[in-house]
């Protein structure tokens, strides 16, 4: 196919290219996110329930798919440096990361449709629940892995970097709420059928992007020494990286610790405003919480550029106080739930904006920090590794959200909420279509929920994530060493070693001669 020939570039990222990679971060995460945010809102609330089902026997079940989730998010978390391992092995003639970007989407895609269509009843689901979530997180892997190794392989000036993580942090933002936003909504009285369509729709959307990225964008021209040199990594190595790098070593803890904070007040979901504000009310409060997620998140990515270029405040210093304003607006999030009588949905709103915007500064930085780690690497050992670093990246994010998984399992469970998500399943099932009745009947049956039970389940998504974002902070700030000075003379050394490389092969034929 022509648009796969191998393209690549030299010197400065080309604009198309540039544009490409970052705008198409939109489609791709929308498409997780939808999964990663609404999966178990589906599972819970529509797919487990049923008339014939009793608590006991849909605790069981709920339970099954969290160990499998867990189970399966931490064998994709090891499979995902074998992944980085093929990709650093197998150069096609088409580019280094273009051909497993597209093969990812397009598999990924297709097991999206299936995992949202399929669903038997009973015992049944869950095991093809099972089946199908391995496949979407395999596939998945394959166009993560790769998508996230060409950030690193563009360029090696951290204002450059700053900008492409910057863009590419917005975009993947818009399609994160255009999805948060948007599908409570729209599934609000008929959860079902809606998230059937969504899934559809980011799909296509997912592969569509993919597709035009890959025939069009450019890969940075690999220095000859340092590609025979990945070439030449044994799969054991793949591991013994973060050993010898310890600046990579601190990093994926940090991002693993950070990832885990941050997935939980999100994954709390359509759970936390249905159990305080209603189910009728829920889905339009969380679809403004979510917009309130997306312009505190748009509003950090735009200004971190100005804090880096104007302000010239130094990574170090952006995260301490990004990481002061993270922990202080949990502990506020969390006072809420004993002043829900005096203080308005507003408020929660404002502790959500700065806790958000803090949380913008710290991923940002994170990403940053780990492109550097792999400089680093290239300065000690001559090796860039971008795909077995990133593999590790996608490690840990799988790591922490299978923790964050289990935390929102757990707190439900001591917060007595299962009952309710039973009986809202049973609902939609009964009266699918029924938007109306479905409300009248879900409001009888949260009117129960105790003021106990909500304080047990806000510790889990907001004392949880605060006691993460510290160590967080002790980790970054006690043990990350590259500075902007030291890395500017990282990158002068290794342009020297490829012009003294480039030197002597331009010599070699003379001497032979």
């Amino acid at each position: 196919m022509l648009g796969l020939r191998n393209r690549t570039f030299e010197g400065d990222v080309p604009k198309l290219t540039k544009w490409l990679y970052t705008t198409s971060g939109m489609f791709r995460d929308a498409a997780y996110q939808f999964v990663s945010l609404f999966l178990l809102s589906f599972v819970q609330f529509f797919a487990l329930g049923g008339s014939d089902i009793d608590i006991n026997e849909y605790v069981a079940m709920y339970t099954a798919i969290t160990i499998i989730i867990i189970v399966l998010r931490i064998w994709d978390g090891i499979n995902d440096p074998i992944m980085g391992f093929i990709i650093e092995k197998c150069h096609f003639k088409s580019g280094k990361y273009r051909p497993w970007i597209i093969l990812g989407a397009f598999l990924n895609s297709i097991v999206t449709i299936l995992m949202f269509w399929i669903t038997p009843s009973g015992w049944a689901y869950v095991a093809c629940f099972g089946v199908f979530y391995f496949l979407w997180d395999f596939t998945y892997t394959i166009n993560d892995i790769s998508f996230w190794a060409v950030l690193p392989s563009l360029s090696q000036k951290e204002e450059v970097r700053a900008n492409l993580t910057t863009l590419l942090s917005i975009f993947i933002s818009i399609g994160t709420f255009a999805v948060g936003g948007l599908v409570p909504v729209l599934a609000a009285g008929n959860q079902g059928p809606t998230y059937r369509i969504v899934a559809i729709v980011t799909s296509i959307l997912f592969l569509l992007s993919q597709l035009i990225l890959v025939i069009f964008m450019k890969e940075k021209k690999i220095d000859d020494n340092v590609e025979k040199n990945d070439e030449k990594i044994k799969f054991k190595e793949i591991f013994t990286v973060v050993a010898k790098n310890d600046q990579l070593r601190y990093t994926i803890i940090a991002i693993l610790l950070f990832y885990t904070g941050s997935s939980v007040l999100v994954g709390a979901g359509l759970n936390y405003f249905y159990f305080n504000f209603g189910y009728e009310q829920g889905g339009s409060l969380q679809t403004l919480f979510t917009v309130v997620y997306a312009v505190a998140t748009i509003v950090g990515q735009c200004l971190y550029p100005l804090f880096v270029n104007k302000l010239k405040l130094t990574k170090m210093k952006l995260f301490t106080i990004a990481s002061i304003v993270t922990i202080v607006s949990y502990v506020l999030l969390f006072s809420y739930v004993f002043y829900t009588d005096t203080l308005t949905f507003p408020i929660l709103c404002v502790y959500g904006f700065f806790a958000f915007f803090g949380q913008t500064f710290m991923s940002l930085i994170i990403y940053i920090m780990i492109q550097d780690s792999i400089d680093y690497n290239e300065y000690k050992f001559n090796e860039r590794r971008e795909s077995s670093t990133f593999s590790l990246r996608a490690f840990t994010a799988k790591i922490g959200s299978s923790l964050q998984q289990l935390i929102l399992y757990a707190f439900l469970l001591m917060a007595g909420l299962f009952s309710i998500s039973n009986e809202i399943a049973t609902l939609e099932r009964q009266f699918m279509g029924d938007r109306e009745t479905i409300i009248m009947e879900v409001t009888k049956l949260m009117e129960g929920i105790g003021h106990d039970q909500l304080v047990i389940f806000h510790i889990g998504f907001t004392i949880i994530p605060l006691i993460l974002f510290l160590a967080t902070f002790l980790v970054i700030r006690f043990k990350y060493k590259i500075t902007e000075e030291s890395h500017q003379m990282m990158v002068e050394e290794i342009a020297k070693r490829k012009a003294q490389n480039q030197a002597n092969e331009e010599e070699q034929p003379t001497v032979n001669e």
